[in-house]
């Protein structure tokens, strides 16, 4: 794989990441796996990028891992969320029977 390759799939990445983020805010579900499928050989190939492009990758990887930290968050509200209900009617229904 070519460095400008991995560059333009770490960016494919971040616009695929940031649209399963607006598909969670806008009440969607989502299929993440195969994320990691992807990821794997982009980290593989980077580290046989030129010096000259390292830092630049760095950067870039750095963005990636900030973008699936906020998406990570995401999933976790969204998982809150469908829970909080359930909880309520758990101890709506204790409660009743106490």
């Amino acid at each position: 794989m070519t460095e400008h390759a991995v560059f333009d799939q770490l960016c494919d990445l971040r616009c695929a990441v940031a649209r399963s983020r607006a598909a969670l805010a806008a009440g969607a579900d989502i299929d993440i796996r195969g994320l990691e499928t992807e990821i794997m050989p982009l980290l593989a190939a980077a580290k046989h990028t030129g010096p000259s492009l390292r830092e630049d990758l760095l950067i870039t990887l750095e963005a990636l891992r900030h973008d699936l930290d906020g998406l990570e968050s995401d999933l976790r509200r969204q998982h809150d969320a469908a829970l909080a209900p359930q909880a309520t009617n758990a101890y709506d229904v204790a409660r009743s029977q106490g």
